[in-house]
């Protein structure tokens, strides 16, 4: 599962640096969580599943169902936020330093995993996730300094922040009531569209200027590392932890790199191999400790593991 993560999330910058082409970014944002909720809520219906009700009448008084309580808010802080954040951002930043201010989501998630909910956080697990970002860096070549020092400030701050939100959401996700994987992700995605549709009231939406293209990408984002994507962060976050689906951000430069080698014919240098096996250094060191036993609270129950 979590290398089917990478490898949506290894699509996921290409085709966002393709939709805000011609299309404006927050229509990107607000089309791929439609996108997004309209196909979970699909599959979740198709699997029998209901959403839980929005009021609970149980304490005498009418008021927001606590589970709708943390869809609202893990929508607005894992979708919302960065969703806008990124396309807006990657106008003025190339897709490969995109990719690389990815990497540092892992570093927020342990740091804050450990704080808020528990999870281990030893010596072995900083070092395991420092030189998996190392090895990231190396992966990219000494070219993303570069880009680094012509991307402007304020976006780069941007997508920082907004990786901080990732690993917020991922860190809530662990704290918040046991919802089925397909109704929680369905729920939190239709929150996040409604919330996330005003801005488009102060957008100029230039339809004529769209492609067909442009169009494709962002169904395609909503589909692949929006609908499909935001089920799979849920489980994994639910059956192992936070940090566990965090390293997804550290693989999927290897999965570009290995598509370029694959589709594009680009050639791969030693160094490539090098840091592919730093990369994988960095995640069984800091995986080794994490086995051996969990400190988080357990929210999955044995019978409930194998359902979605």
């Amino acid at each position: 599962m979590l290398l089917l993560l990478v490898a949506l999330g290894g699509f996921s910058f290409t085709m966002i640096r393709g939709a805000v082409e011609t299309i404006p970014p927050a229509v990107v944002t607000v089309g791929r969580l439609w996108v997004g909720a309209a196909f979970l809520y699909v599959i979740m219906r198709h699997a029998g599943r209901r959403f839980p009700p929005l009021i609970d009448s149980t304490s005498g008084s009418q008021t927001l169902n606590v589970e709708w309580r943390w869809m609202i808010l893990l929508g607005v802080i894992g979708y919302v936020t960065p969703f806008f954040i990124f396309p807006w951002a990657q106008q003025f930043v190339e897709s490969g330093l995109a990719g690389i201010y990815m990497a540092f989501m892992p570093i927020w998630t342990v740091v804050l995993a450990y704080f808020l909910v528990g999870e281990s956080l030893g010596p072995r697990k900083m070092i395991g996730f420092l030189l998996g970002l190392v090895g990231v860096l190396m992966l990219m070549g000494p070219e993303v300094v570069g880009l680094a020092q012509n991307a402007a400030l304020i976006p780069q701050a941007a997508m920082l922040f907004a990786t901080l939100c990732y690993a917020i959401f991922a860190v809530l996700t662990r704290k918040a009531p046991l919802i089925k994987p397909r109704v929680f992700t369905a729920g939190t995605l239709l929150c996040a569209a409604i919330f996330s549709t005003p801005i488009l009231l102060a957008t100029d939406l230039n339809v004529s200027a769209w492609s067909l293209t442009g169009v494709l990408n962002v169904i395609g984002l909503g589909l692949g590392p929006t609908g499909l994507a935001g089920i799979i962060i849920v489980i994994l976050i639910q059956r192992v932890n936070a940090g566990f689906m965090a390293l997804a951000n550290y693989l999927t430069p290897i999965w570009a790199v290995a598509m370029g080698a694959l589709i594009f014919h680009e050639r791969l240098a030693a160094s490539s191999f090098i840091a592919l096996a730093v990369i994988l250094a960095g995640v069984a060191i800091s995986q080794r400790q994490g086995s051996q036993r969990p400190t988080a609270p357990t929210t999955v129950k044995p019978d409930n593991q194998t359902t979605i």
